[in-house]
């Protein structure tokens, strides 16, 4: 065995006996050994002692000596140091990204498809879309349109999934923008902020507020996107308002045939406008920017009135408040009457705040009818109300759903009696900010149907007193469910909005137009059973709606709410004897310029669904794979 060559310090019979015994040391035994050894040799008194401090270590010269205690002094401190910065100081990208790029992501789908299940939020509508992204960029958005468009696949833009209709859901493709929820901008002098069209109203709201601005106008419903909230024309209530499309200034779009293009009304107006109300047909909306107003308090005032009043009082309130809305109750002589206006002095809104603080009825006894009358159904010895603690729309839940069931007219009737003493013992003040105000608690799974026609072509020019198509439609409707005998839940919500420029919108018209907005429910009960015979119900009852009052006004339906396509129940008869007239009477030029404009921007129907086939037609190119997809070079005029 070959032994390395050690430096002779202590002599040459010694290095031949360390030598032999460095050759064969192994155990700490045989190292004691060696020990021994070398106490001997070296003639240290007593032998067998331990190894010097020293032992085979070269002597160091004073500079060796500082640079290696500058070492072990700097070494640990440096190392601090660096912990330190790097935990105050973290990178802003990670080393390994957090996401696969999009044409990644889309052949990831592929090998391994999607499984979850999308639900809209009434339980009305699902899909499984075995492609289903969520970006968090525009570009990232158009790189997944592009990939679709190349392969001649589909991809639904969708929101929150709100839409009772649930037209945002494909069984092909979906494209989920929550991911895209920035506030990107505040323009405080030209009252506008940008938005990425995933940001939710409340939370856009909250973000608003710090810069004391707020939307002109909110929904009943604040989770909506507010890309879905402009793209299906949804609306709040006030007679001199427009709807929620017309506070867009501006928007970008995301589509498969041209990339990503800016519109406004000085971009392409034309194509701006149609845009607002297309219901993702032509691209994704990635952006918008809104018209805002200073944010304020309102006061809300809710009482309860006679048809009869009503009609006495009609144009005088509509012209009186700023926001204004009614909930009538089938089977009743009771209609709620609901206004918020801004307070006109401080004063006011002091007198306000105190009456809110002092309710005619404590909050507790308002909901007495309609806990007694759970109490006969539902009630025993030992639990003699069941219904303490519920909120009066949780009360005509459960009691709509028990007793005689949802579809006895007689039931219906006497839930709604006792929804009308609530409202009458609820009747009062409330004060609070804008966006607190205007939502409304819409109860729980329901169907919906809402329609919107023009009432005249200005509020201004109504007399007091007179009779207005408003609330002919609503004695027509009362007189349907009366003579069908229609189970109709409470409420029958009347609104009202001026005209909004979109020519899409339910409300298209000049500025100073009034158009009314109607809608009729069902409420879901949970059990599989009730909720198919609700279901048959529900259509029979919006058929009587469709076919019998919105032609005679010329209403059209909610987008939102146009039950069309797979999971509808309506057949292709129906599409082509009900609603396909309906639509073209009133929208046939401008749905002939969408499908304009869907030939260029999106030529194989990328962003469509079975739902929008229904309502406008396949695309020209549908299916077919397509050259370029678009993108690339940034913004792109809209041509």
């Amino acid at each position: 065995m070959r032994v390395p060559t050690l430096p002779s310090r202590t002599g040459s019979s010694l290095e031949q006996l360390l030598r032999r015994y460095l050759a064969t040391a192994r155990t700490k035994t045989a190292a004691d050994e060696t020990a021994r050894a070398f106490g001997r040799g070296a003639g240290i008194p007593g032998g067998g002692g331990p190894l010097p401090p020293n032992f085979g270590r070269p002597e160091l010269s004073p500079g060796r000596r500082a640079a290696a205690t500058f070492f072990r002094v700097f070494l640990p401190l440096s190392g601090g140091a660096m912990m330190y910065y790097a935990y105050t100081h973290p990178d802003k990208e990670a080393l390994v990204g957090k996401r696969y790029p999009p044409e990644l992501q889309y052949l990831a789908a592929q090998q391994t498809p999607n499984t979850d299940t999308l639900v809209n939020w009434s339980g009305t509508h699902e899909a499984t879309p075995p492609r289903f992204f969520q970006p968090e960029t525009e570009s990232e958005v158009e790189a997944f349109l592009r990939v679709a468009a190349r392969r001649g696949e589909r991809l639904r833009p969708a929101g929150s999934g709100l839409s009772p209709n649930g037209a945002a859901l494909s069984s092909e493709g979906v494209l989920a923008l929550g991911g895209m929820d920035q506030l990107l901008s505040v323009d405080k002098a030209k009252m506008q902020v940008t938005v990425q069209a995933g940001v939710r109203v409340q939370q856009l709201a909250d973000l608003l507020a710090p810069h004391g601005l707020t939307l002109q106008n909110y929904a009943s419903i604040r989770e909506q996107q507010i890309g879905g909230l402009t793209q299906v024309g949804a609306h709040g209530n006030g007679a001199r308002i427009p709807p929620c499309d017309e506070q867009v200034v501006g928007l970008r779009l995301a589509t498969p045939g041209l990339g990503v293009i800016s519109l406004s009304e000085q971009e392409e107006p034309e194509l701006f406008k149609l845009a607002r109300v297309s219901f993702g047909t032509l691209g994704v909306m990635t952006q918008a920017t809104l018209r805002v107003v200073p944010r304020h308090r309102l006061i809300e005032r809710t009482f309860t009135a006679s048809p009869a009043e009503v009609k006495r009082n009609h144009v005088r309130w509509l012209q009186e408040n700023k926001h204004i809305k009614y909930l009538y109750i089938p089977y009743t002589d009771t209609v709620v009457v609901v206004t918020a206006n801004p307070p006109a002095s401080p004063a006011q809104l002091e007198a306000a705040q105190q009456q809110e603080a002092a309710p005619a009825v404590a909050a507790e006894q308002r909901t007495e009818a309609l806990r007694k009358l759970y109490a006969g159904v539902a009630g025993s010895l030992l639990e003699p109300d069941p219904g303490a603690g519920m909120s009066a729309t949780q009360l005509r839940d459960v009691l709509l759903a028990a007793g005689p069931g949802p579809l006895n007219a007689a039931w219906v009737a006497q839930v709604n009696a006792a929804e009308a003493d609530y409202w009458r013992r609820a009747s009062g003040t409330r004060v609070g900010w804008s966006d607190q105000i205007l939502g409304f608690d819409c109860g729980g799974q329901q169907w919906v149907l809402e329609v919107a026609f023009q009432v005249a072509p200005s509020l201004d020019a109504l007399k007091p007193g007179a009779q207005t198509r408003d609330l002919q439609f609503m004695d027509d409707l009362l007189a349907e469910i009366k003579k069908n005998n229609i189970a109709a839940a409470s409420p029958l919500e009347v609104r009202w909005t001026s005209g909004s420029s979109s020519p899409l919108s339910p409300a298209a018209g000049t500025p100073q137009s009034l158009h009314c907005w109607v809608g009729v429910i069902m409420y879901l009960p949970p059990e599989p059973e009730k909720r198919a015979a609700v279901t048959d119900a529900f259509r029979a009852y919006t058929r009587i709606v469709e076919t019998r009052l919105m032609p005679k006004y010329n209403a059209a339906w909610h987008w939102a709410k146009l039950e069309a396509g797979e999971g509808s129940g309506r057949t292709e008869a129906d599409m082509a004897a009900v609603v396909r007239p309906r639509l073209a009477a009133r929208y046939g030029p401008a749905l002939a310029a969408l499908r304009r404009y869907r030939a260029v921007l999106d030529p194989a129907g990328t962003c469509g669904s079975a739902w929008t086939d229904a309502v406008i037609g396949r695309a020209p190119q549908q299916g077919q794979p397509q050259g370029g997809g678009g993108g690339g070079e940034g913004d792109k005029a809209g041509k």
